[in-house]
């Protein structure tokens, strides 16, 4: 963010000009003009107050906000230092789950990126579709978690046959056999 204030109180030392490469998009955003900029009145503009009566910001290059200074925006603030050991312990775990969870998302079972998955034409069909397969991970995930740590699987239960009425033995796995 530029300041015109802290600008015209600290008048940068004219250098050389800068050559900017315009088929660059890094280089062309790094530029000072094309990041924002502070807008002043202009009555300010014509008749500038005392650099003693700017407020804070615009006499230093730099401020410190401790907590509770930003008032309602005060839950945007991150009391852990970026990068730093305590960061690194908060969201390392959290990083890991994420990754797990693409990879799942990305693996052999169902994978989201593979296009030949998702033949359905049109946005919103591919939204639904890309829902019931994040449904269908979430799901395997369960089953998965349960298979590891949940109780055996009962051999001899029973289940409900499709008419509600009838029940037939269930296999190993909790579903019914194959007719045949």
């Amino acid at each position: 963010m530029t300041c015109p204030r802290f600008n015209r109180a600290h008048r940068p030392q004219a250098g050389p000009p800068t050559v900017v490469d315009l088929t660059s998009t890094r280089s062309t955003s790094a530029h000072l003009s094309a990041k924002p900029s502070v807008q002043i009145t202009p009555a300010e503009r014509l008749r500038p107050p005392p650099v003693k009566d700017l407020p804070r910001i615009c006499r230093k290059p730099t401020i410190t906000v401790r907590p509770g200074d930003l008032g309602k925006i005060d839950k945007l603030r991150q009391d852990r230092p970026y990068l730093g050991p305590a960061w690194r312990d908060a969201y390392k775990p959290m990083r890991a789950h994420n990754e797990a969870v693409n990879g799942r998302a990305k693996g052999h079972r169902i994978n989201i990126a593979d296009p030949k998955k998702r033949l359905a034409h049109g946005r919103v069909a591919q939204a639904i579709l890309l829902a019931l397969m994040v449904l269908m991970i979430n799901l395997l995930t369960i089953q998965d978690w349960f298979s590891t740590t949940g109780p055996e699987p009962a051999t001899t239960a029973t289940v409900k046959d499709y008419d509600g009425l009838t029940p037939t033995p269930a296999d190993f796995n909790g579903l019914p056999p194959p007719p045949g």
